[in-house]
């Protein structure tokens, strides 16, 4: 792992309690990710999963995956492929969302001074608020 994604990671581990990384792929799970409160998703926290891609940070991540059996409304969420086609290294099956940050990426050499992992995970709050 290089020095730039252990410091994203630390990061990450800063705002959200239970962070995993598998190096093998550049992984990253985040466990119980808040939905968003009043709004018919059926669960009120979800495991999250992404990769992080191997020409980060030039290259921004792409999508994000969520447990499988996640409903809003009781249905499938639209931008949402159940089972995801490519599996994570994480036990159990998953589902990913088509999503990527809305602003041009812009990472600077320090990490907490432009894009990050952090804000990158954040803005998964925005696709849970979007709802259907």
């Amino acid at each position: 792992m290089n020095e730039r994604i252990e410091e994203e990671l630390k990061l990450l581990r800063h705002s959200y309690s239970e962070v995993e990384y598998v190096d093998a792929g550049q992984w990253v799970k985040i466990k119980d990710y808040p939905t968003p409160p009043g709004l018919p998703w059926n669960r009120q926290t979800t495991d999250v999963c992404f990769q992080i891609p191997s020409g980060y940070p030039g290259t921004p991540p792409y999508g994000f995956y969520v447990a499988a059996g996640i409903l809003y409304n009781g249905n499938p969420p639209d931008s949402y492929r159940e089972p995801a086609q490519n599996s994570p290294p994480f036990q159990g099956v998953w589902g990913f969302f088509s999503w990527s940050i809305d602003s041009n990426w812009l990472p600077k050499a320090d990490p907490r001074a432009g894009f990050n992992l952090l804000n990158f995970v954040r803005t998964f709050k925005d696709r849970f608020k979007g709802g259907r």
